[in-house]
């Protein structure tokens, strides 16, 4: 799995919890110890490929990762892309790969209602166990919005809050 943002690191906890052996792929350390606190079974900056798995989730957007994760396949392998969401640099297939090796690419975006409750069920049972409220910090009012996006970039937790009221 690469990319250990929000969406990430709440994979990784649901894979875990499911029993999956998961190695976890970022270049930022903290991001990196706190897959490991989400139930990663190992960690990685990317320096070294990971190799013959089964499924590599893409979650990150990042074209060398998107790369990384495609030839991490083995044969009859899935690559699930769900962090390239904005346009960026074109990635390379080369199609005998995936003929010969019955790899199957797909992407995800948005969700459909089953999904949304699977993801609260999820969090209503297993939230006590991670440690998801250090991955929001802030508390941000409507008024400081500017600020808050700001602080997306440089803040320590993958997202900030937003107060309705103040």
């Amino acid at each position: 799995m690469t990319g250990a943002g929000m969406l990430g690191l709440t994979a990784v906890a649901m894979l875990a919890e499911k029993g999956a052996h998961v190695t976890a792929v970022d270049p930022v350390p903290a991001r990196r110890e706190m897959a490991l606190r989400f139930g990663a079974a190992e960690v990685s900056a990317g320096e070294k490929a990971f190799a013959d798995v089964d499924v590599a989730l893409e979650l990150s957007g990042v074209p060398a990762a998107v790369r990384a994760a495609l030839d991490s396949l083995t044969v009859g392998g899935t690559l699930v892309l769900a962090g390239s969401v904005s346009p960026g640099p074109a990635v390379a297939l080369d199609p005998e790969r995936v003929v010969r090796g019955l790899l199957t690419v797909t992407g995800v975006h948005n969700y459909r209602a089953a999904d949304l409750r699977c993801a609260v069920e999820f969090l209503a049972a297993c939230h006590s166990r991670y440690p998801f409220p250090e991955l929001v910090e802030g508390g941000y009012p409507l008024e400081r919005l500017d600020e808050a996006f700001d602080a997306a970039h440089t803040g320590a937790a993958p997202r900030q809050a937003v107060l309705p009221r103040a």
